[in-house]
């Protein structure tokens, strides 16, 4: 479960490497797989090349997905899937990702939580 000030990883290519949960959206007090969440940026990838340009700042803020959790999350039939790392995607204010592709394993249950499109970008689903 993800709280505010969290340190979370970032799994797509928008610029950031690792965010810092501010707060999580609709008032819980902690957030799963699926959940938005306010971060901000703490550090940046590396750029390669004088003309990327960098679709973000340190310290700006942004929206993201939990898309991976540490927490073991048990199914209906009985088998349970856990991540290695607390990781998180990238979005705009219209819920549409920042990044063009994800370089991480994400879980299929984000499909029928209406992040299809993060699926779409996925490398591999489990």
């Amino acid at each position: 479960m993800i709280q505010a000030q969290t340190l979370l990883k970032v799994v797509d290519n928008s610029g950031a490497k690792l965010v810092r949960c501010i707060k999580i959206k609709k008032g819980k007090s902690s957030a799963g797989v699926g959940d938005i969440l306010l971060v901000s940026v703490k550090a940046l990838r590396p750029r390669y090349g004088r003309r990327v340009r960098l679709k973000m700042n340190k310290s700006e803020v942004h929206q993201g997905v939990v898309v991976q959790t540490r927490k073991l999350h048990r199914s209906k039939s009985g088998v349970g899937s856990s991540f290695g790392c607390n990781s998180v995607a990238l979005i705009s204010s219209q819920e549409k990702p920042l990044g063009t592709r994800i370089s991480a394993t994400l879980p299929a249950r984000l499909r029928g939580l209406k992040w299809a499109k993060l699926i779409a970008m996925a490398r591999k689903t489990v």
